[in-house]
C-alpha cells in the first residue's frame, strides 16, 4: 500500500526527537558490509592476532547451514497474514534456508500507521518492504534500514545482481542509493498496466457497447445513472468511483492515480517522468485541470459516487472494489489477474481472481468485461502501471547487526531469480492443494489470506521476468491483451528537499483534488492551489529530483 502521507511526518519527527526508531539505542547498527568484514581480533596487550583465512562464499553457507536455525522476520508488503509454523510451504522454506521463518504481521488497512505504531513501540523485522524510493531517506535517517553495499548483493547473490545488470537502462543501481550508499534491493518487474472493468451485465440489460472516447464514457456513465442499471427501480446507481479517475487523467497525458488503497488518496509522491526524460509533478500541470474540470462536471451529474472520498476498498484484499461488487458503480480499475486470470472466460470458475470470486460471490448472474482506456481529446490514454522496479526490499539495522542474517536474507532474494520450481513454490505452493494447474496456467485455489498463512506470498519479490515468462507466460500474454498504454510509476530518488516537503503537498493535493471535484472549490482554484504547492516545497523538490536524477543518469555515463 502506499499511504505513506502523514506517516512519513511522524516518522521523521520520532526519528528527529528519539535519535533512532525501533530500539535501536540511539546508535545506528554497523553495516552489513561492517559486519561481514571483521576477521581478525586485538590482543589485549593491543597486538593485532593473526587473521583468520576468509571463508568462500560456500563454506559460509555450508556454516550456516549446520548451524541451529535462526529466525527472519519478514514483511513483505501490506497484505499479509500470521504465519502457521507447521504448513507445508512454510517448512519447505525454512528447511530450505535453515530459517525459522515469521510473518511480521500489521493489519493491511491504515498500514503505514499501523508500522509507526510498532516501530515506536520498539518492534522491528529483519526484512522490510518499502512501497517506493522517495521512503527511503526518512527511514535511513530513522534508523530503520541499514546500508548494504552493492559488492555485498553482488556476493551473496550473483543471479539476483545478474537480472539487474540483464535489465539496467542505466539507473537500477541508483534507485535505492541514498548519499551516496545503497540501502536495499529492487526488484526488476514485468509490469502489466491496470485494466477498465466494467458490469458487462449492466451494459448488456442497457444494450450499450463497452466505450472508448471521454465522450463515449460519458453516456455509459452516465446511463449507469439514469436508466437504473440494477433493475431494483431505483435511481441509486452511478457509474464509477475514485479508482478510475486515473483512467480520466491519462486521456490528458498526466499520471494522476488513487491506485488500490482502503481510501481515496491522490499519490502526489509518485511522480511521471515525460517523454524529454525529466520528472515531474502531475498534478500541477494544465492538463490535470482539464481532467479535474471534466470530473466534477462528472460528480455534479451523479456520474461520480457522492461518496468516492470513502474509497472503494473497506478493508480485506486490498484489490477488492466493494462499491462495484456491491452494484453502487459500474466501473472501476484493477489489475487484470484480479478479476479473470488467463482468458477472458467468465464462465470457467478456475479462471476467477480474488476479485472476481468475491463479485460472484455477491452477484451470480453478474459479469464482467475489459474495456480500453479512454482516449482524451489529443489522443492520448493510459492507465496507472506499477514501476518496472518495484518490491524494494531493504535489511533493517536490527538484521544488519547479524552477519548470518545478511547472507541469509540475500539468498533467499537470490533464489527467486535461480530456481523456477522455488519460485512457483513461493508464489503457488503444492499443486492440488494450493493451485491447479491447466494446459500451463497455474491458478490459486485458495485466496490471498489463507496463502499468506500457509506461506505462500511471503517471501515472493513479485512478477520478475523470469517469473511472469517461465511461469506465467500465458497469463502475461493475457494481461497485455487487454490493457493498453501505462504511466509507468517513477522511483523518485530521496533527495532532502523533496523528503521534507512531501508530506505536506500530498495532504495539500488530496484536500484541493477533493474540494475541486465535489465542488466545495470553483474549477480555477487549481491555479491558486498550484501556487501553494511551490511555495510549500513543491517548486524546491520537482528542480532538486530533476538535477540528482540529471546527475545519477550522467553518472551512469561515466562508468
Amino acid at each position: 500500500m502506499r499511504n505513506t502521507k502523514r506517516w512519513m511526518a511522524c516518522m521523521l519527527a520520532a526519528a528527529i526527537a528519539g535519535g533512532t526508531l525501533a530500539g535501536c539505542g540511539g546508535e545506528k547498527a554497523d553495516t552489513a558490509a561492517d559486519t561481514t568484514a571483521q576477521t581478525s581480533e586485538t590482543k589485549a596487550g593491543g597486538e593485532a592476532a593473526p587473521a583468520e583465512k576468509e571463508l568462500t562464499v560456500e563454506e559460509e553457507i555450508a556454516q550456516d547451514m549446520a548451524a541451529e536455525p535462526i529466525v527472519l522476520e519478514y514483511r513483505q508488503g501490506g497484505t499479509t497474514a500470521e504465519i502457521d509454523d507447521d504448513a507445508e510451504v512454510v517448512k519447505y522454506i525454512e528447511e530450505k534456508f535453515n530459517i525459522d521463518l515469521k510473518s511480521w504481521y500489521v493489519d493491511s488497512k491504515n498500514y503505514w500507521e499501523n508500522v509507526n505504531v510498532r516501530f515506536a513501540g520498539g518492534e522491528m523485522p529483519d526484512v522490510l518492504r518499502i512501497d517506493n524510493a522517495s521512503q527511503l531517506g526518512t527511514l535511513v535517517e530513522g534508523g530503520i534500514i541499514a546500508e548494504i553495499p552493492i559488492e555485498t548483493i553482488r556476493k551473496y547473490a550473483p543471479n539476483y545482481a545478474k537480472a539487474m545488470d540483464d535489465a539496467d537502462d542505466g539507473s537500477y543501481w541508483t534507485t535505492l542509493l541514498y548519499n551516496g550508499k545503497n540501502y536495499g534491493m529492487p526488484i526488476p518487474q514485468e509490469v502489466t498496466p491496470h485494466a477498465m472493468i466494467w458490469r458487462k451485465d449492466w451494459l448488456d440489460k442497457l444494450g450499450l457497447e463497452v466505450p472508448t472516447t471521454l465522450e463515449e464514457y460519458e453516456k455509459v456513465l452516465t446511463a449507469f445513472v439514469e436508466q437504473d442499471p440494477d433493475g431494483n427501480g431505483k435511481k441509486d446507481t452511478a457509474g464509477m468511483a475514485e479508482r478510475a479517475m486515473g483512467a480520466i487523467f491519462g486521456a490528458y497525458g498526466v499520471r494522476c492515480v488513487t491506485g488500490l488503497d482502503t481510501k481515496a488518496q491522490f499519490f502526489t509522491e509518485e511522480m511521471q517522468l515525460g517523454e524529454d526524460n525529466v520528472p515531474f509533478f502531475p498534478y500541477i500541470r494544465p492538463e490535470a485541470k482539464e481532467g479535474l474540470a471534466l470530473l466534477h462536471d462528472w460528480y455534479e451529474k451523479g456520474i461520480i459516487d457522492k461518496e468516492f472520498i470513502t474509497g472503494e476498498n473497506h478493508g480485506g484484499y486490498g484489490g477488492l472494489s466493494h462499491s462495484f461488487m456491491n452494484g453502487q458503480i459500474g466501473l472501476t480499475t484493477a489489475q487484470p489477474y484480479h478479476y479473470l486470470v488467463a482468458s477472458t472466460d467468465s464462465t470457467d470458475e478456475t479462471n476467477w481472481g480474488i476479485c472476481m470470486k468475491e463479485f460472484k460471490a455477491l452477484n451470480p448472474d453478474a459479469d464482467i468485461v475489459y474495456g480500453p482506456a479512454p482516449i482524451g481529446p489529443n489522443g492520448k490514454s493510459g492507465t496507472e502501471a506499477w514501476g518496472k522496479l518495484g518490491v524494494f526490499t531493504c535489511i533493517t539495522t536490527k538484521a544488519a547487526q547479524d552477519p548470518r542474517k545478511v547472507r541469509t536474507i540475500l539468498r533467499v532474494v537470490d533464489e527467486y531469480f535461480k530456481d523456477t520450481e522455488y519460485i512457483k513454490m513461493v508464489n503457488y505452493g503444492i499443486k492440488d492443494v494450493h493451485y491447479s494447474e491447466e494446459d500451463g496456467v497455474l491458478k490459486r485455489i485458495m485466496d490471498g489470506t489463507e496463502l499468506r498463512k500457509q506461506g505462500i506470498l511471503q517471501v515472493d519479490l513479485g512478477n520478475t521476468p523470469k517469473y511472469a515468462n517461465e511461469i506465467n507466460k500465458k497469463k502475461t500474454e493475457f494481461g497485455n491483451s487487454v490493457t493498453g498504454n501505462g504511466y509507468y510509476r517513477f522511483n523518485v530518488p530521496p533527495v532532502e528537499e523533496f523528503s521534507n516537503s512531501i508530506a505536506t503537498l500530498d495532504t495539500m493535493t488530496e484536500q484541493a483534488y477533493f474540494d475541486i471535484i465535489s465542488g466545495a472549490k470553483p474549477v480555477d482554484y487549481f491555479d491558486t492551489f498550484v501556487e501553494e504547492f511551490k511555495a510549500a516545497g513543491g517548486e524546491a523538490a520537482e528542480q532538486a529530483v530533476q538535477a540528482e536524477y540529471a546527475a545519477r543518469l550522467e553518472a551512469v555515463k561515466q562508468q
